[in-house]
């Protein structure tokens, strides 16, 4: 699980872009993450991540503490970041053999894995292939499989969707789903509201820094007035309104 208490992060220009937020995420649930560009998503999944320092509060995943002791942290944990950063020379087979050294998997379960990955995924055949020469889609499914090729208690997800056909994006989903029956613990940072409201169990919403929604998806949807996630998020956020603008006239 993971558990926030008090966290605040403030940065060196000045900017609180946490603000006393705190959070729990049971095992075997699926955590909408969300709100609007510079809320403060990023900075909650680099605490957690054990890469991000922060100024107060106490941040555990899985019982271990996040600050003092986040090497252990970095073992447990699957991370599908919103920008991938992979070595393009490398074919996926290479690349995932490396991750799979530095994750010190034995080398049979490694291949199997990555062949059972590659099947379900559909880039068997690219295996062999420089990633650089891949589709953005291809390239995400490597991405996706790097992230969960050791078997994490704790999956992070930032724009896991991106460049997938759509698929792709239902195989990912059941993946999910398996993982969480499982006992996984998923975060899930989107942008696409209609998805995060099918597959969470529970929603957060981060504005400014601060935690403005934090509830289980099925009582969302009995709460009054509410109609979906879309416009839940938009009545919470006014900058989210549709501008008065003449479209007509864009072009002049």
């Amino acid at each position: 699980m993971i558990s926030v208490k008090n966290l605040t992060k403030k940065y060196s220009n000045g900017v609180t872009a946490l603000d006393d937020i705190s959070f729990e995420i049971e095992k075997g649930e699926i955590c909408g993450y969300i709100g609007t560009n510079g809320a403060g998503k990023s900075t909650t999944v680099k605490i957690l991540l054990g890469v991000l320092d922060f100024d107060n509060g106490m941040v555990k995943v899985n019982g271990i503490d996040v600050k003092s002791d986040p090497l252990e942290v970095k073992k447990i944990v699957g991370y599908v970041p919103e920008t991938p950063n992979i070595f393009n020379a490398l074919s996926p087979k290479e690349y995932l053999e490396f991750i799979g050294t530095v994750r010190n998997i034995e080398p049979e379960i490694l291949k199997k894995r990555i062949l059972n990955f590659a099947g379900l995924l559909d880039f068997s055949e690219l295996l062999k292939e420089a990633i650089g020469n891949l589709s953005k889609g291809n390239k995400q499914k490597v991405l996706i499989t790097s992230a969960l090729l050791h078997n994490p208690d704790v999956i992070f997800f930032d724009e896991p969707l991106n460049g997938l056909d759509a698929n792709s994006i239902f195989v990912f989903h059941d993946l999910m789903r398996h993982l969480v029956s499982e006992g996984k613990t998923v975060l899930y940072c989107s942008h696409l509201l209609n998805t995060i409201e099918k597959v969470s169990s529970k929603i957060i919403l981060l504005d400014k820094g601060k935690i403005i929604l934090d509830m289980n998806t099925e009582e969302l949807k009995k709460s009054d007035n509410y109609t979906n996630l879309e416009n839940l998020f938009r009545n919470f956020n006014p900058d989210a309104q549709q501008k008065n603008y003449s479209y007509e006239n864009l072009f002049g």
